[in-house]
C-alpha cells in the first residue's frame, strides 16, 4: 500500500510525494520447511502425556501438517519404557499412560521417534523441578489498544502471585484456559419446512452453551536475577467488555509449570518471537533451537522442545465484575417475510420463526439466533461450573 503526503506550502499546486511499502517476501529454500516439528512433555500432574509430529510448513502458507504411523516412545533414566499409540481422531498426536510413581520430582525423561521414512528422532533428557501451587489470581480493570480497530477497549487484565520459597526452581511458565457462558436470543419453538411446527414446550437446550479456548500467549518468568525467589503482579491475559465472555460468567484455568533452564530458554524465545504475531510460531519455530536432533541426517535440523516439568494448577469463576458495563452486541437480526414463506427455500429448512405460545410470525430467526452450538460450544455444563 502506498502512502501519500500532501505538502500543501505551495500557493498554487499542491505537491504530491508518495512513498511505497512493499512486502518483504523471504526467500526460503525448500528444505529450510522440510524439518519435522515435534513437541511434547510429562509433568507430574497428568496421568496421559502427549507427543505430536508433524511437519514444519512455509511461513507464506502456515499450518499443521501432522505425521502419521510413528513409533514414539518415551523412556526415564533407569530404563523404563513407554510406548505411545496415535489418536485415532487427531493424526499425528501420540500418547501413553505414565502412572505417577515414575513422575517424581528429579526425573528425568527423553523421547525418541522413528519416523515412517526411517528417521529416528532424539531429544535430550529433561528434568522435572519441584513446582510451588499457584499463589493468588485476581484482576484488575485496564484497557488496552484492540489490534482489530486500533481503538482502545475496556476490559479486565488477569495477574498471578508467585512464591517459590526456599524451592530451587527458578524458571516458571502459564498456560491459561478461559471458559464461558454463552446465550442465544430464542428458544426452538415455531420452524417451517413447507408445514409450520410448534414445539411445545419450547426446546430451551441450545439456548445456554459454554465456550472453552486455550489462550495463544505464552507466558514465562524466570526469578533467577532477584534476590527471593517470588514475583508479584504477574500479568496474564486481558479480557475485554465487548465480547460475550463477561455477560453469564467467566472461568480461567490457570497452570503454572516449573521448569528446567533449557525448557525455559525455549519457551522464552517463543514468547518473544510469537508477540505481536498472535503465536504464529507456536506449532513451528524456525529459528529456535530445542534439544531434539536427527540422529538419521544430523544437518537437518528437528524442531521443538521435549521437557519434564511440574504442574500446580488453580481455577477461579467471575460472575460479574463491578464498574464494568458489557458493550457486546449479538448477531442474531430477526428478518422480517414480507412476502411470506415464498421467501423460504427447500435449502433453508428448517427455517426458524418467531412467535409465543399462541401463535407464530412471519419473521425469520437464523441459525445463531436459535441455536448455541452455531457458535462452537457446546450445550453440556461442565462439572466446575457454579451454578
Amino acid at each position: 500500500m502506498c502512502r501519500i503526503n500532501i505538502i500543501k506550502f505551495l500557493p498554487v499546486l499542491g505537491l504530491l510525494i508518495t512513498s511505497c511499502i512493499t512486502p518483504f517476501q523471504p526467500d526460503i529454500p525448500v528444505e529450510a520447511v522440510n524439518k519435522y516439528v515435534v513437541f511434547g512433555q510429562v509433568n507430574d500432574n497428568s496421568e496421559y502425556h502427549t507427543v505430536t509430529v508433524s511437519m514444519a510448513s512455509p511461513v507464506t502458507d502456515p499450518q499443521y501438517l501432522p505425521v502419521s504411523g510413528c513409533s514414539v516412545r518415551i523412556s526415564d533414566e533407569k530404563r523404563n519404557q513407554f510406548m505411545l499409540q496415535e489418536s485415532l481422531t487427531e493424526p499425528g498426536a501420540y500418547s501413553a499412560h505414565i502412572g505417577s510413581q515414575y513422575l517424581a520430582v528429579g526425573k528425568a525423561f527423553k523421547v525418541e521417534i522413528i519416523t515412517p521414512d526411517g528417521t529416528a528422532i532424539e531429544s535430550d533428557y529433561d528434568r522435572i523441578p519441584p513446582c510451588p501451587e499457584v499463589g493468588e489470581v485476581y484482576y484488575e480493570l485496564d484497557e488496552m489498544i484492540s489490534e482489530f480497530t486500533g481503538q482502545p477497549e475496556r476490559g479486565i487484565r488477569f495477574y498471578a502471585d508467585l512464591d517459590a520459597g526456599s524451592l530451587e526452581s527458578r524458571y516458571f511458565r502459564w498456560t491459561v484456559t478461559e471458559t464461558w457462558e454463552y446465550r442465544v436470543d430464542y428458544p426452538r419453538e415455531w420452524y417451517y419446512d413447507g408445514t409450520v411446527h410448534h414445539i411445545y414446550p419450547p426446546d430451551y437446550s441450545r439456548k445456554v452453551c459454554w465456550s472453552t479456548e486455550r489462550i495463544k500467549e505464552i507466558y514465562t518468568l524466570s526469578t533467577s536475577n532477584l534476590e527471593v525467589n517470588r514475583y508479584l503482579k504477574f500479568p496474564l491475559n486481558f479480557v475485554s467488555n465487548r465480547t460475550s465472555r463477561l455477560i453469564y460468567g467467566y472461568s480461567l484455568l490457570i497452570e503454572q509449570s516449573a521448569l528446567s533452564e533449557e525448557a525455559y530458554s525455549y519457551w522464552d524465545q517463543m514468547r518473544i518471537n510469537s508477540t505481536g504475531l498472535g503465536g504464529m510460531y507456536e506449532r513451528q519455530p524456525l529459528s529456535i533451537t530445542g534439544n531434539l536432533r536427527n540422529i538419521t541426517d544430523p544437518e537437518r535440523e528437528v524442531l521443538g522442545f521435549f521437557g519434564a516439568s511440574s504442574v500446580r494448577s488453580k481455577r477461579i469463576f467471575i460472575s460479574s465484575v463491578p464498574d464494568l458495563p458489557v458493550e457486546y452486541v449479538g448477531y442474531c437480526t430477526p428478518v422480517l417475510l414480507e412476502h411470506g414463506f415464498a421467501e423460504i427455500l427447500p435449502s433453508d429448512y428448517p427455517a426458524w420463526l418467531m412467535g409465543d405460545k399462541e401463535r407464530y410470525y412471519m419473521t425469520l430467526l437464523s441459525e445463531d439466533c436459535v441455536d448455541c452450538l452455531y457458535y462452537g460450544g457446546t450445550n453440556i455444563k461442565p462439572d466446575f461450573w457454579p451454578y
